[in-house]
């Protein structure tokens, strides 16, 4: 961007960044609608949901979880729901006590939607480091979470429908 002389400032940091994610946002977008028409005739029947925010962004960490829930109560297949970054404070028992969105407000807690997606057969990994540096270990986390790596993503996501929040 141009100052009031004419130099170029370029971008500030942020400004990059907002970039790079609505890139990537449509992006992605573009890839869901494509694999979406591509897949007309197939049903998917393994969805992976990974979640990548947790308290310090609750309604991304909430709708992720809603979509998780969505798809086991609209009968389209099993749901693994794999958090990682952020997305581990899900699987700390007391952080997500406390992650509410105000969004989403009306469909619980994070903790209330992780038991009622373990009620209704999801099941739930989380990334070790991350899990390490959000707490969620020992005791505080989640005993139906596994800690699982980008191995057994990378492994597991191939003819799975992904979602990434």
């Amino acid at each position: 961007m141009d100052d009031a002389i004419g130099n170029d400032k370029g971008m500030s940091r942020q400004e990059f960044l907002k970039g790079i994610g609505l890139g990537l946002g449509a992006a992605g977008m573009v890839s869901m609608a494509g694999g979406q028409a591509f897949a007309a005739d197939e049903k998917a029947d393994r969805y992976v949901v990974a979640i990548t925010h947790g308290g310090s962004d609750p309604n991304r960490a909430i709708l992720g979880l809603l979509c998780a829930l969505t798809a086991l109560e609209k009968g389209f297949g099993s749901v693994h729901v794999w958090m990682t970054l952020d997305g581990a404070d899900l699987a700390n028992k007391t952080k997500a006590a406390r992650i509410e969105s105000p969004i989403f407000k009306k469909f619980g807690n994070a903790e209330e939607l992780l038991k009622k997606l373990k009620e209704k057969g999801a099941t739930f990994g989380v990334c070790p480091p991350c899990a390490e540096y959000m707490g969620a270990v020992g005791g505080e986390k989640y005993e139906f979470v596994e800690k699982q790596g980008a191995d057994w993503l990378m492994k597991n996501i191939k003819g799975a429908a992904v979602a990434w929040m």
